[in-house]
């Protein structure tokens, strides 16, 4: 897992303006193929807001000071000017669509869950590889934001996002995590072999994210299980992946973390709009 440093985020580009007038809107599509992740391009900001979504398999967005994971049907409001930067899983297809601020009638002022319907989805793909008269895409255009802005697409659950301290010190530590979050080694002997002391992390965790160690590793090994039910990994499965050692045990965790047992978040997931035509 590559993280940068406060320094990247600090420096990261601001790209030139993707949509042009008369125009309200554009779509990026970016795909991964075969057996590698895709890699992490640098933190770079937009002019505009910016709507990462995923078409299919799973999509990272890494902020500053978070992280948020995508599954399909699923994306993430993200305000002009804010440094980012995304990876994609294996046979995975992400998709950025920019809006200037002066297309939108509420403005994106903040980091936001949001539902993409499988209609939108698709016209937006659409609008981005085929020929269409400039005032017929346009009033498209509109109609789409209308429907992306609409209050029932937003995402009230939060449980893509989990915070990332910004301290140097445990910078090793937490990409240990990220890389591997479901690894046995206990939170002592993660510390002792980054050299750090107990009630270092503690306090650093406790002051930039809010929470011990123990609960905010827990909070990423729940994001990556959450994902992996959700695309169709067996719960046993995934309870290993994610270091639990019995199924009970992680349904526990995942029920404490979530509100709903894995099988209640698939049957949720299944009856979702949004999620129903890529279930695997």
């Amino acid at each position: 897992m590559n993280l940068y440093r406060q320094a990247d985020w600090a420096a990261s580009v601001t790209h030139p303006a993707a949509v042009g007038a008369p125009y309200l809107m554009g779509t990026g599509v970016v795909s991964s193929t075969g057996e590698c992740h895709r890699p992490i391009a640098p933190p770079h900001r937009h002019l505009e807001a910016m709507l990462a979504w995923c078409y299919r398999g799973t999509v990272t967005v890494h902020l500053e000071d978070a992280v948020w994971s995508l599954a399909a049907g699923q994306g993430v409001w993200i305000p002009a000017g804010t440094p980012h930067t995304a990876r994609h899983d294996r046979e995975a297809v992400g998709c950025y669509t920019y809006i200037p601020t002066a297309a939108l009638r509420t403005p994106v002022d903040e980091v936001t869950r949001v539902r993409v319907p499988r209609a939108v989805q698709e016209m937006l793909l659409h609008l981005g590889i085929n020929d269409m008269d400039p005032a017929l895409r346009v009033r498209t255009q509109e109609v789409l934001i209308e429907m992306l802005e609409l209050p029932s697409h937003r995402a009230a659950d939060r449980w893509g996002e989990v915070p990332l301290p910004a301290d140097e010190r445990v910078r090793p530590l937490v990409e240990t995590v990220l890389a591997d979050p479901g690894e046995a080694r206990t939170a002592r002997e993660l510390f002792a072999a980054h050299g750090l002391h107990e009630r270092t992390v503690l306090r650093v965790f406790t002051t930039e994210v809010g929470m011990s160690f123990g609960q905010w590793r827990t909070g990423i090994r729940m994001s990556l299980a959450a994902r992996l039910i959700t695309d169709g990994t067996p719960i046993g499965a995934a309870a290993h992946r994610c270091g639990y050692a019995t199924t009970s045990a992680f349904s526990a965790a995942f029920k404490d973390r979530f509100g709903v047992t894995p099988r209640q978040h698939v049957s949720r997931a299944q009856a979702d709009p949004a999620q129903r035509s890529y279930w695997r």
